[in-house]
């Protein structure tokens, strides 16, 4: 019956018969990952950390804040991270920290292409290609070397939020710790420059946009305004008299005499420029009213006159050219210093002008007029005031959007910068020399259980009593080869106290007990217990010691006083009449084959020179199918004979696997002893042997076992062979 309980004493067992697996699995693992360690390259990991204002940074208005909810902090947080990943920043930190030329990130030929160029190839692949009319194999470009890098770099990064704060880390790895710490660095560095060039050109592209709307709005102020003033000029007749007030009358001459004014001075501004443009200052300076421009003007026509006069290429023509030249220099500050002054006169007129018309304004929206005339003017004046408020608002943002961009910082700041690392990060020597031995370990337990239950072979009685689940199984120790011409079986009678003697003993007193203890669940009648009980050998594979085992225990309950016989059931390989010199003309098989009389006396055992015991071999080999035999009710009339004179009867079986016979012989046994060759048979091959006789044995039988350590060699009869083969086929063999 199968326990579910865990018994630790026997795991423990178990580990202890597979320890030396568990040492081999546990230096087939550490041997390895110790090379690793040793060929392996160290590997350096810098880390830089940023902290993150999420909510925004303004110069401008250091207290506002863009959004406090945490939900939308955090995203913009992740966001961050994401964008320190991207490809545009890596290839940011590439041209920065310029690794395309850097021995271990930039581009390398692979193990490959060097043999190919070493041994001429690729050139040889091309002049093929050629040959066929295909063009040649173009080389790797600029965009795929640099995509090489970049790849190289993303492995080499590890970039991520620590926790729920704003923190993030920036770690680079290296086979050099300085390169690791400047990758970190360069990193940082360029993602913050990133983000303050992102946050410009946003504010700068929103300015542009406002720009153009600003633009707009003027042209449609403009357009107000004039629209308002044209109305005003147009009807000022009207409004004179319709109001009938002579504020509003002096209003008009003044805003007329304004406009006449601004109209005169602008005219005389643009004639004095047209004059000037030509050399004329002259004309430039009565325009302008200017007496000290007017007396230069004469006298650098005085001057030109002289110098028309002047012999060429003499002093007095260079003198008097000096001269020019600096009265010209004099005439344009002067030009300059009096035109400024008139345009301040023509800015001083039209804000004259501006102030006449706000009067008028206000003085005809409070006049006595027709409410057609006012609720127009009210209306022109409120679209100018609308369109003048939005230019202000416009101008003024488009100002403030000049100088945001001009003043802007990172939302990031750097924490702490990555340094050197004094020790290298990977491969973390204590950390894989652990996790190998406790890999190794696990896995040598695995491994050790597998072989316990299912791989190997079965190499204690422990063990033994595990795969075929059966309770205190009889370990037979092993035998010396020098043993002259003694064999196995033999050390029962010549050495009764030798461990191999006594260990059939306490076989003998398993079987006794099995049998005792089997009475009431067999249910046997008194009879019945009166009879001798049989007990079958077998075993799974020929080549077990099953004969000698059988010999063995046989010979143990004769030399106990018991009446016992041996039958070689075995019809397929007869081995008994060999191992007792018996002659083999004369057996078991002949008594079943043969159609004599049933009254005629069965085949007469033969006594056992050495005890008590009394043989009957199995003679010839038999040419008819041996099952029939085992099966026939001669046969069973033979047991139920020799139950009644024997108190012992052992029958040794042929193996179970390879024939059928040992399964007929389990239905008329009172005990089985499945004989398990040490370290030898598999496992599953005792497990399913086990299974097959147990389904043939009657009820209450029990099966034990018996685990045989001597050496295949040690006797002359100490099996068959493994190869299942000389159980079929030609009886001969």
């Amino acid at each position: 019956m199968q326990s579910t309980e865990i018994d630790l004493n026997e795991m423990l067992g178990i580990l202890r018969r597979q320890s030396r697996l568990i040492l081999i699995t546990l230096m087939l693992v550490l041997l390895p990952a110790i090379a690793y360690l040793l060929v392996a390259t160290p590997m350096y990991r810098a880390t830089s950390l940023i902290s993150i204002d999420a909510g925004g940074s303004n110069l401008l208005d250091p207290g506002s804040v863009e959004n406090s909810q945490s939900a939308i902090l955090n995203s913009r947080v992740d966001g961050e991270v994401e964008v320190l990943r991207a490809d545009a920043t890596v290839m940011a930190v590439v041209e920065k920290a310029d690794l395309i030329n850097d021995p271990e990130f930039g581009p390398k030929l692979g193990l490959g292409q060097k043999v190919s160029i070493a041994l001429g190839i690729e050139s040889m692949g091309n002049r093929l290609r050629q040959a066929v009319g295909l063009r040649p194999k173009e080389d790797a470009g600029s965009a795929a070397l640099v995509s090489n890098t970049i790849t190289k770099l993303k492995a080499a990064t590890d970039i991520r939020r620590r926790g729920l704060t704003y923190l993030i880390s920036v770690s680079a790895t290296s086979e050099n710790p300085e390169r690791a710490a400047a990758i970190a660095n360069a990193y940082v560095e360029a993602y913050i420059a990133r983000q303050v060039i992102t946050k410009s050109a946003s504010i700068i592209a929103a300015r542009d946009v406002l720009q153009s709307q600003t633009r707009i709005a003027q042209v449609e102020l403009t357009r107000l305004e004039n629209g308002l003033n044209t109305f005003i000029d147009d009807n000022l007749a009207r409004f004179e008299e319709e109001s009938n007030s002579t504020a509003i009358a002096a209003l008009r001459q003044q805003l007329e005499s304004a406009k006449s004014s601004k109209v005169k001075s602008i005219e005389t501004l643009a004639n004095a420029r047209d004059a000037a443009a030509r050399n004329d200052w002259v004309t430039a300076a009565a325009a302008l009213g200017d007496s000290a421009l007017e007396s230069l003007a004469r006298e650098r026509q005085q001057l030109e006159n002289r110098l028309r006069g002047a012999q060429t290429g003499s002093q007095g023509q260079v003198d008097l050219q000096n001269a020019l030249e600096s009265l010209e220099k004099d005439l344009n500050q002067r030009l300059t210093q009096a035109q400024s002054t008139f345009e301040a006169q023509v800015s001083s007129i039209t804000e004259a002008e501006t102030r006449a018309r706000e009067q008028m304004r206000e003085a005809l929206l409070s006049s006595d007029m027709s409410s057609s005339v006012i609720s127009d003017l009210f209306n022109l004046q409120q679209s100018a005031s609308i369109a003048r408020n939005q230019y202000q608002q416009l101008l003024a943002r488009v100002q403030d959007l000049n100088a945001m961009a001009n003043v802007q910082i990172a939302d990031a700041r750097v924490v702490s910068e990555a340094l050197p690392p004094i020790s290298a990060a990977s491969p973390n020597k204590k950390l894989i020399i652990a996790l190998a031995a406790a890999t190794a370990i696990g896995l040598g337990i695995v491994i050790a259980f597998l072989n316990e239950y299912y791989i190997g072979g079965v190499s204690s009685a422990a063990q033994l009593g595990n795969v075929i689940q059966v309770s205190a199984p009889i370990a037979v120790p092993a035998l010396t080869l020098d043993r002259g011409d003694r064999l196995l079986a033999d050390d029962i009678v010549a050495q009764p106290l030798s461990q191999y003697a006594e260990s059939f003993r306490k076989l003998r007193l398993a079987i006794d007990s099995t049998l005792h203890h089997g009475i009431k669940e067999r249910g046997l009648t008194p009879e019945a217990l009166k009879k001798g009980k049989v007990i079958l050998i077998c075993s799974a594979l020929p080549g077990e010691g099953k004969t000698t085992t059988a010999i063995a225990l046989a010979r143990t309950y004769a030399i106990a006083g018991k009446r016992t016989l041996l039958i070689d059931c075995d019809l397929r390989k007869p081995s008994v009449a060999k191992y007792f010199d018996l002659p083999q003309d004369h057996g078991l098989i002949d008594y079943l084959v043969t159609d004599a009389h049933e009254n005629e006396p069965i085949v007469k055992p033969i006594l056992d020179p050495m005890s008590e015991l009394e043989v009957i071999s199995a003679g010839a080999r038999s040419s008819r199918p041996t099952d029939q035999l085992i099966n026939s009710p001669k046969f069973t009339a033979l047991i139920d004979a020799v139950r009644d004179f024997y108190h012992v009867i052992v029958l040794d079986s042929p193996p179970l696997l390879p024939v059928v016979d040992t399964r007929y012989l389990a239905q008329n046994c009172d005990a089985a002893i499945q004989v398990v060759r040490f370290a030898n048979t598999t496992q599953g091959e005792v497990r399913d042997a086990a299974n097959q006789v147990r389904e043939y044995l009657a009820p209450g039988v029990k099966l034990l076992a018996v685990l045989n350590r001597q050496d295949k060699a040690a006797g002359k009869l100490s099996g068959y062979g493994s190869a299942y083969s000389g159980y079929y086929g030609d009886p001969n063999s």
